[in-house]
């Protein structure tokens, strides 16, 4: 059984919530719910930024897309 492996690097809870407009612990409150694309990695959560960009523009981001206004990001920043 092969496994793919996504090297894409991973970004912080300071990071995505300065992308984001929220602080880190409402961030943390959403990955805890399942409500944004997370992964656990110790007691940390990080985030790939393709996962985070295709969940803004899904139906499943509606609960929470009302509450805050992301910021764009230029490429490659």
């Amino acid at each position: 059984m092969e496994k793919s492996i996504n090297r894409e690097p991973l970004l912080s809870t300071a990071a995505v919530s300065k992308w984001f407009g929220v602080s880190t612990r409402t961030l943390c409150l959403w990955a805890e719910c399942r409500e944004i694309p997370a992964i656990k990695v110790g007691r940390q959560w990080r985030f790939r930024e393709s996962e985070l960009a295709q969940w803004l523009h899904s139906p499943q981001a509606a609960k929470v897309k009302y509450l805050f206004q992301p910021q764009v990001r230029a490429a490659g920043s």
